[in-house]
């Protein structure tokens, strides 16, 4: 217990340092996202330093913690920390998407070959259970991993938005058993991440969602293959906005024949933003990201499914029918 409270203080002081030297910090690192008035409509060059102020403290947390670390929690952290990596080169040199998806496959690949447990070899739906050989479950787990964290990544468009839902995911996680002391060493840098960029000081940048997205990911998929603390419709729920919101872009771009890892302006929340203020926006997003897994306490998940499923696509018309009169 002293040692986790050590560790925690630590981690305190390391992002109260960095807050004091953000600045200074800043123009050092020079990584910043511009404005080009087509799909960054921010006023002036912003840092990206989401992902550095992670690394920090992972660097810190490995420091302290190293010994006491099982084999898994290091191998997450050092998945995850290298698509952190992958993040920062994109943010500064703007990879091509086909190398980043190619280079995260590939990590995640010996991340599974390394860690065999880890695969998902099966999964219930309801009454149903689909079961996977060992290579198709190394796939299959890739494919997972990589879909949720692209959704992330295309989540972060709006101040607020990836980082309090990546805030919500984490929070949710704690009560699940596995990697307390990694979740909340994750969530003190994700504070200052949230309070830099609500005053416009800091993006997340890819660097910070892909580590966000890993990690998480990760997580859940360890709750799911080694504890059962997390059924496959809870994890649905938890991932639910960002997915369908992806799903829904990726089918769209596919049919109008445009490049479907190419981003563009017709997210959920540029829809709100365009027609609402940006505190009902963020507020009413983050509302519909966490309600689905929160009614779920309550209700049995198949009628949340179908009801939040239905209301998407009705909110969705009503945005956009609302735009075309604006």
């Amino acid at each position: 217990m002293n040692s986790l409270i050590n560790i925690f203080a630590s981690h305190i002081l390391l992002n109260l340092l960095i807050f004091y030297f953000f600045d200074s910090l800043k123009k050092k690192i020079n990584i910043y996202d511009y404005p080009d008035q087509k799909k960054k409509l921010h006023k002036r060059a912003t840092p990206l330093m989401g992902g550095l102020i992670f690394l920090f403290n992972l660097i810190l947390f490995l420091m302290l913690n190293n010994l006491s670390l099982t084999t898994l929690e290091l191998s997450i952290l050092f998945c995850s920390v290298s698509f952190l990596l992958i993040g920062i080169f994109d943010d500064k040199f703007d990879l091509s998407p086909y190398f980043k998806f190619l280079s995260l496959a590939i990590i995640l690949l010996i991340f599974f070959i390394f860690n065999e447990k880890m695969i998902i070899i099966s999964f219930n739906i309801y009454n149903y259970e689909i079961r996977f050989s060992e290579n198709t479950g190394i796939s299959f787990s890739i494919l997972c991993i990589l879909l949720f964290v692209n959704a992330l990544n295309l989540f972060d468009g709006i101040n607020l938005q990836s980082s309090l839902y990546g805030l919500f995911c984490l929070t949710f996680l704690i009560f699940k058993g596995l990697f307390f002391e990694i979740i909340l060493i994750i969530i003190i840098p994700l504070l200052l991440i949230i309070y830099l960029n609500n005053k416009n000081k800091t993006f997340m940048g890819d660097s910070g969602t892909l580590f966000l997205g890993s990690i998480i990911s990760l997580i859940v998929i360890a709750n799911y293959t080694k504890t059962n603390f997390l059924t496959t419709d809870e994890i649905f729920l938890l991932m639910f906005l960002p997915g369908m919101d992806m799903l829904r872009l990726f089918i769209e771009r596919i049919v109008h024949g445009k490049n479907p890892l190419i981003g563009d302006r017709e997210h959920l929340h540029h829809y709100f933003v365009r027609l609402y203020s940006y505190r009902f926006s963020i507020s009413s997003i983050f509302a519909i990201s966490i309600l689905p897994l929160l009614i779920n306490f309550f209700i049995r998940s198949e009628f949340v499914i179908i009801f939040f499923t239905i209301f998407y696509f009705v909110l969705l018309v009503f945005l956009k029918k609302k735009l075309t009169k604006k």
